[in-house]
């Protein structure tokens, strides 16, 4: 079931996804304080970087530009006590561009599929690369060289896979253990701990999310590199990054990070639809498993469902029709 409800259906058909003539782009020469405001303008996540023949050179998302902003802190020796000298060197990242940043985080790279392929392809390269987006590109009638008419990026198909979750089959009521989903090292910060260090955490281990605990090891939240886009004001612009972790999520959510939000914590007998959907309702793109003490024993993306996914259709699917590899 799961292989008729992704392959029937183009990357075309998508809904909320961008399409080309929504597409928001950036110029390779643009500024990364230019690129910043794109992102958080428009309210999306990654954005591609058009080269001065308008052809596409990759994506930039949160997570390069937080693998931006932790290089140019390490490398001048910015990072004091407070923020103000920072802040005096802002002027860096306006001599740094987009060409730059361009899959900076080792997580963004260019990896498209045609105008007209299955979901089942797009969900086929995703998942075999380790990326959040694919791209959409289709020859131009002019002769002028490829050009983005889409972006697929993973809550998109989330989303589709949340409206659609009885297609999936009745395998996705099983519960996470009995799908093969195991305990495994959360990476977490304490909630006292400066925001700049949780990014930190995030470039050093190349993720875009990580668990914030309070002083017990409880889990109480989540921090992603798209929480950046919050920061974006008219000046000082960095000046959340030296708030501690709790006091940075209460700010950018206008929430306090006490309040523990249910949706991101899960069990090992929740079902996989069960989990779907909840993702879906939340707009998150992890949720934590947590142990009866609420102590996060292990994390499921985005990524890790869309494996199981896929592994679900290659076990189940005759080999004559088994996506290509």
């Amino acid at each position: 079931m799961a292989f008729n409800l992704l392959s029937n259906i183009t990357v075309d058909e998508l809904r909320n996804s961008p399409k080309s003539k929504d597409m928001i782009t950036v110029r390779n020469t643009d500024s990364i304080p230019t690129v910043f405001k794109t992102l958080s303008k428009n309210g999306i996540l990654s954005v591609p970087v058009l080269n001065e023949q308008n052809r596409p050179i990759g994506l930039v998302d949160y997570v390069d530009i937080v693998n931006c902003v932790v290089q140019i802190i390490n490398h001048t020796d910015l990072l004091g006590n407070d923020y103000y000298s920072f802040l005096e060197r802002e002027d860096l990242f306006n001599h740094t561009y987009a060409s730059y940043v361009t899959d900076l985080s080792q997580r963004n790279p260019f990896i498209p599929v045609v105008k007209g392929a299955s979901l089942l392809e797009a969900i086929t390269v995703m998942t075999k690369n380790q990326i959040n987006r694919v791209p959409v590109i289709e020859n131009n009638v002019n002769g002028e060289g490829a050009q983005i008419v889409n972006l697929i990026t993973q809550s998109a198909i989330l989303s589709y896979l949340g409206k659609n979750i009885e297609q999936l089959g009745k395998w996705s009521l099983k519960s996470i253990k009995d799908l093969g989903f195991k305990e495994k090292k959360v990476i977490s910060i304490d909630f006292n701990k400066r925001a700049l260090e949780a990014f930190e955490l995030m470039a050093n281990n190349k993720v875009n999310g990580i668990a914030v605990n309070d002083e017990k090891g409880h889990i109480i939240a989540n921090i992603s590199a798209r929480d950046l886009k919050e920061l974006l004001n008219e000046t000082r612009v960095f000046e959340n990054l030296y708030l501690s972790v709790g006091e940075f999520i209460s700010k950018v959510r206008q929430q306090d990070y006490k309040a523990v939000n249910p949706s991101i914590s899960c069990h090992m007998n929740d079902s996989l639809a069960n989990i779907i959907t909840r993702m879906v309702a939340a707009n998150i793109h992890r949720v934590y498993i947590i142990d009866e003490e609420r102590k996060p024993i292990g994390v499921i993306s985005i990524h890790d469902i869309l494996n199981i996914i896929l592994e679900n259709i290659n076990n189940n699917v005759p080999p004559t029709n088994k996506p290509m590899q």
